[in-house]
């Protein structure tokens, strides 16, 4: 009887692991290149934007781009609503997420299965599938035009995930650990939160990321629900340099760049938790 073929790149270590350097790298280049561009852009002359030939580096940088967007746009305004928004999003989600994840993986009550089912099956529609209902109830809340109403829109978007992810990651946790503090005296509510919640971190972070950042870039929503010039997020606000007359790509690069900032501080600060927060994720559910 003869046996395969094995081919020589197949057992090679080295092989494989330039392979996936080599994905790495490619993956990397492709998520890298828009964003160097939008930087670069964003401090380039007008008269230079869209040189023919493209070029990548301009004769002369100016930071005009910048002092326009805070200037004459009100890029603070919009700064600080989508941070309101945003941290009050992942704060809400994250609250009733991690209730809702604890009492599913540790208790079984009537309609379990029927909520998670519910969960996924909402999460699966496209948000503006979800906006006609959510809209109305809103209206009729009088939440129009607020940020709580902004805010109550993201959480219900992120909820879903929120609860699968953070069931994934209790039920890594060892059940026996919740019977040891209450056979101690401990409340439910106790075990939460002096117990499993500091053990659960790295999941937690991986949600508060992922909330944050659905919430800080989401236009949909935000478009219509705020309608005052005071109260418009950052998408929003960059959108509004596009108008019928022209689009105004160096406002709108600056505007970009500086949106990618917060994003950025937020995951090197979590960093180290937020890979072992997905892997452990990923183990069940």
């Amino acid at each position: 009887m003869s046996t395969p073929a094995i081919s020589p790149t197949a057992s090679n270590p080295l092989w494989n692991r330039f392979g996936s350097y080599a994905v790495a790298v490619a993956l990397a280049a492709f998520i890298a290149l828009p964003l160097a561009w939008m930087v670069i852009s964003s401090i380039k002359p007008a008269d230079q934007l869209f040189s023919s030939p493209p070029r990548i580096l301009a004769d002369h940088w100016t930071i005009n781009w910048y002092v326009t967007v805070f200037r004459d746009s009100g890029a603070a305004v919009f700064f600080w609503n989508s941070l309101v928004v945003g941290l009050s999003s992942t704060i809400f989600c994250l609250v009733i997420g991690t209730l809702a994840a604890y009492a599913i993986t540790r208790f079984d009550f009537p309609g379990k299965s029927a909520f998670l089912i519910a969960a996924l099956v909402t999460y699966m529609f496209p948000a503006i599938v979800l906006f006609v209902p959510i809209y109305m109830i809103l209206n009729t809340l009088s939440l129009i035009d607020t940020r709580i109403g902004l805010v109550i829109c993201h959480t219900i978007l992120t909820f879903p995930f929120a609860v699968w992810m953070l069931k994934s990651f209790f039920e890594t946790l060892p059940r026996e650990i919740d019977e040891a503090a209450w056979v101690d005296g401990c409340s439910y509510l106790g075990t939460f939160i002096r117990i499993v919640l500091p053990l659960s971190l790295p999941g937690i972070f991986s949600v508060a990321i992922f909330v944050f950042v659905l919430s800080w870039n989401e236009f949909l929503f935000a478009s219509i629900v705020m309608t005052s010039s005071d109260l418009k997020t950052v998408p929003v606000g960059i959108s509004e340099f596009i108008t019928s007359f022209d689009i105004r790509w160096g406002e709108i690069m600056a505007l970009g760049t500086l949106a990618t900032v917060p994003v950025v501080v937020l995951f090197s600060l979590v960093q180290r938790y937020f890979l072992r927060g997905v892997l452990s994720g990923a183990v069940k559910g």
